[in-house]
Parts: C-alpha cells; sequence; structure tokens
C-alpha cells in the first residue's frame, strides 16, 4: 500500500480571542490521521500560522503553510485542516486551492471536524464550494456585527474594542460598560518621558536605551502573548517611534482617540474624536494641558532625523546584504539634513548596530550590483520549475507480472489461444509487455518532484529584458538564491561610495529559475 502523506495546516485569527487554540486543533488532526493509519496515512509537516486572518490572508502567503505549498508540494499528497473556517473564508480562496490541488498531482483537501468536506467522490467539488460560501458569508456577518458596534461606542464613554493606550487599562464599571482608568506604572513611565524629554532635554534614542537597559518593558513587551514567550521570541524593545506616538497622542491627555490613516500610506497618526459636545473624556489625564503644550513646543522644535525614504522603495531587498551583520540593507532618505539617499544596514537604523554602521551611497549601490551580477552570472542559463506528479512503477510491474503469466497460460497446449494467429498475436503482446517491464524496472518509483526546464534566457536577457523593473529582478535574484554583501573598501569610514562587493551564489545543487 503506497503510504498518503499528510500536511496539517494550522491557522488561529489576529482579529479574535476566541479562536480555537493551535494546540487544540494539532491534537484533534494527529487524532484524524491516527484513525486512519491503516490506510496508509502518515503525517510529514505541520504548518502552523499564528496571528494570521483567513478573511485577509490567502493559503499561498501564510507564512508557513505558505511555504509548503509553494516550495514542498512534492513533499506531501494530501492537505488536512482542522476546519474550513480555519483554512479559508473566501469561496475564491478555496476555489484557487481546488485548482492548485488539481494541477499538482491530484491532492486531497480534508477536514478534520466536518466529514463531508472531503476531496473524494463526484460531488467533492460542489460540496467544498458551498462551504467556502457559508465561510465567506459567516465572515461577512461577523465583520458587519462588529462594525455596527463599533460605530455606536465610538462616540460613546466606553472602550469597545482592541487594546487600550499606553497609561491606561480596561475596567468593567458598576453599570456593566467597558471603560479606561490610568495605569500606575505605565504612568510613572509616561511622566519620566515628559521630563526627560522638556526638562533634560535628552534624545529620545538616549531614553529608549535607557528604558531598554532598566528592563522596562515596551508596550510591545507587554503585550507579549506566553505562546510567543514560550517560543523564545525576543521581547519588542523600546523605539524613538514608539515613544514619540505615545507623547504625540492626546490619549496622555485623557481624551477618546482614533487612529487617522495617511491616503498612501502604511501608517497613520493618533487624533481626539469629536462629537457635538465635544472632545469624549475617557480617563484622568497623565500629563495637564500646560505640559502637553510644553511637550509638543519641545518635539516641534527638535531637527527631524533621517527618515526611510517613502518616495523610493529600496531596491535589491532581501539580495543586497550588510557585509557585517548579513542583515538587509535599506534605503534612507536624509531629506532634512540635506543628505544623500544611503543603503546602510536595519540594525543600524534601529539602535541595534550590528557593529560598523556603514551606509552606502544609493547613486553607487545599483552600479555595483548590476556590474557584480552581471559579472558573475550574467551568461549563466535560468531554468522554468515545473512541477512533476511522481509514478508508482512497483504496482504496475506487478499487475505485468500477473497479466504475463495469465497470457502465458493461454498459449499452452490446450488454451484458448495455443494456435494460429490468436497464438501470435498473444506471443506479440507478451513480448511487448516484458519490454515495458524492463523499462520500468529500470526507472524504478519516481516520487512527486520539480523538475527544470531551460528558459532559453541567460541572466544578461533577463536583466537587460526587466530594464526599470527593479521588483523584477530582485524576484529573479531571490529565487536563485542570489545575495550581495556590501563592504567599505576603506574601513571605519561611513557614508561612503568606496565599497566592494562581494556575491554568494547560493544552492548551486539546483539549476538558476524562475519559479
Amino acid at each position: 500500500m503506497k503510504p498518503v502523506r499528510v500536511l496539517i495546516a494550522l491557522r488561529i485569527s489576529n482579529e479574535t480571542g476566541a479562536s480555537t487554540s493551535l494546540e487544540r486543533q494539532l491534537q484533534d488532526c494527529m487524532a484524524y490521521v491516527a484513525e486512519r493509519q491503516h490506510l496508509g496515512w502518515q503525517v510529514v509537516g505541520v504548518a502552523k500560522d499564528a496571528h494570521i486572518s483567513a478573511t485577509k490572508s490567502h493559503p499561498f502567503e501564510r507564512p508557513q503553510l505558505g511555504e509548503w505549498l509553494n516550495n514542498r508540494a512534492p513533499e506531501f499528497d494530501l492537505l488536512l485542516f482542522w476546519k474550513m473556517d480555519r483554512f479559508v473564508r473566501k469561496v475564491v480562496d478555496m476555489q484557487d486551492m481546488i485548482k492548485w490541488a488539481t494541477t499538482h498531482g491530484g491532492k486531497f483537501l480534508v477536514s478534520a471536524k466536518e466529514p463531508v468536506l472531503d476531496m473524494v467522490g463526484p460531488f467533492r467539488h460542489v460540496i467544498i464550494d458551498l462551504f467556502a460560501a457559508i465561510a465567506e458569508t459567516e465572515a461577512q456577518n461577523i465583520s458587519m456585527r462588529v462594525k455596527s458596534f463599533q460605530s455606536y461606542a465610538k462616540s460613546k464613554n466606553v472602550w469597545a474594542k482592541g487594546i487600550p493606550p499606553y497609561g491606561y487599562e480596561s475596567f468593567r464599571d458598576t453599570d456593566g460598560a467597558m471603560r479606561l482608568r490610568v495605569r500606575e506604572n505605565q504612568k510613572e513611565v509616561i511622566r519620566e518621558m515628559y521630563q526627560r524629554v522638556v526638562e533634560a532635554g535628552e534624545p529620545y534614542s538616549a531614553i529608549c536605551d535607557d528604558f531598554n537597559a532598566r528592563g522596562i518593558l515596551s508596550p510591545g513587551g507587554e503585550r507579549m502573548s506566553n505562546r510567543r514567550k514560550n517560543n523564545g521570541e525576543p521581547l519588542p524593545i523600546w523605539r524613538s517611534r514608539t515613544l514619540t506616538s505615545i507623547l504625540r497622542s492626546e490619549t496622555v491627555l485623557g481624551w477618546k482617540c482614533e487612529e487617522v490613516k495617511v491616503p498612501g500610506k502604511k501608517y497613520g497618526f493618533s487624533q481626539p474624536i469629536l462629537t457635538s459636545e465635544g472632545k469624549i473624556r475617557m480617563a484622568d489625564p497623565i500629563l495637564t494641558d500646560d505640559e502637553w503644550a510644553k511637550l509638543q513646543a519641545e518635539m516641534n522644535g527638535r531637527p527631524g532625523s533621517a527618515r526611510r525614504s517613502t518616495k523610493n522603495t529600496t531596491a535589491y531587498r532581501g539580495v543586497v546584504l550588510c557585509g557585517n551583520c548579513g542583515g538587509n540593507l535599506y534605503l534612507f532618505n536624509p531629506e532634512k539634513q540635506q543628505g544623500k539617499p544611503v543603503y546602510r544596514c536595519n540594525k543600524s537604523a534601529n539602535r541595534e548596530s550590528c557593529g560598523k554602521g556603514y551606509a552606502f551611497r544609493a547613486e553607487k549601490v545599483r552600479e555595483v550590483v548590476e556590474a557584480t551580477v552581471l559579472g558573475v552570472i550574467g551568461d549563466f542559463p535560468m531554468h522554468e520549475r515545473h512541477y512533476v506528479k511522481g509514478s508508482n512503477n512497483s504496482q504496475r510491474l506487478q499487475e505485468i507480472k500477473e497479466y504475463v503469466a495469465e497470457l502465458q497460460r493461454s498459449i499452452r497446449p490446450g488454451g484458448k489461444n495455443s494456435a494460429g494467429f490468436a497464438k501470435e498475436a498473444t506471443e506479440e503482446e507478451i513480448a511487448a509487455l516484458y519490454e515495458e517491464h524492463d523499462s520500468l524496472a529500470a526507472e524504478g518509483d519516481k516520487p512527486d518532484r520539480y523538475e527544470y526546464r531551460d528558459t532559453g534566457e541567460t541572466f544578461r536577457h533577463m536583466w537587460e529584458r526587466n530594464g526599470g523593473n527593479d521588483a523584477e529582478r530582485t524576484r529573479h535574484l531571490l529565487k536563485a538564491g542570489i545575495s550581495v554583501r556590501l563592504n567599505p573598501l576603506i574601513k571605519g569610514v561611513s557614508n561612503t561610495t568606496d565599497f566592494g562587493a562581494e556575491v554568494d551564489l547560493g544552492n548551486l545543487s539546483q539549476p538558476f529559475t524562475i519559479h
């Protein structure tokens, strides 16, 4: 019996605390597989995606499941998930997965908690599409109910959703409503920030370094779940942006605020919610109005720092690396200092210097990368990766042996094909089967796999064809496993145009490829 290789896919939403835990999902899925061991089922992997919304994230885009679907498809035959709504919440996503399963060797999709949802039988696609439509409708209904309540509560003195702003905590009041009150330990931190910024004039970065050294938890550190701590993830630390966002928000005055998105940007800013009666007081203020005015005046008077460019995206991200720590280099545009754009290590930008803090002039990075890449791999051929369903030749070999034995009995004296044309035709069929047997025996069983086919194009051709398209060039370099480490030619000199590049050709056991 050929084994059925099972991949278990687990997901928990980042939008609700009522979701079934990953541990419970895994326990149920493992029990489901154990009940089918007699059918050859065996677990070959578990893809755990925590804090991922199925509504916002397609299965191919999830960190762990996406890696299996995009790059490790030959390693499993069946994808098992706990329930439909743990897997997808959109009909189109489920349809995509059915198409993917069909084109990748006829893989199976199975729900551990919904026996009818199983890719077996003639109506499997109809049933799965129906369940996906139900899951999508329920997701829309939940979203509508949540938004309706939030809209109602927005103008009220109640705390309807989410994590309270730093300096406050939620509590259930005597009337049963959730409200905010000052959290004393965080209030002391905010008061210290104010004194050090306004009265001592300290840099934000120095305050953050001191907080981190003293073990004062950042907002992210305070909220970090025990699961992430147990997994060994480092605590989020204080950064200048964290500190300034707290001191810029009027929540420290006790007002109820909302996050307003900046059009065309991923970030936003905090502003008080206004009603016909004015601002909404949620809790006692941590700073007075006079202190707030002094604080804003001090912060507005400080020079801006170098900002990561929002006008130009970082070219070759993931390919161009810091020669010292191996981290990504990012494009920064120090506009307020009237400096020139540079690529620098992200650790340096976040005050976690890798020890060097080199910055490389952006004007030279493109030249060095292009000259280096084309000089080393420009004439290498590129290949395209294709999924190939494996073959189970052992089963066919056994069928040939049994059929040949039956044919041989038919041409013996007294057999139905023992004379004349029937005997001649049977002997020819036997000879053809022997030939097929020898060919399959030499080939052996072949597992599911990726095969690489020459595209007839070199890296140089690809580079020229995608002139001006940095994203496409970067995609090919990343898929081929190519990286370029930059190092200054003069040690100790920052913000330099004098630097060299060292190329890592990645995994040479596979051809350079486009996926």
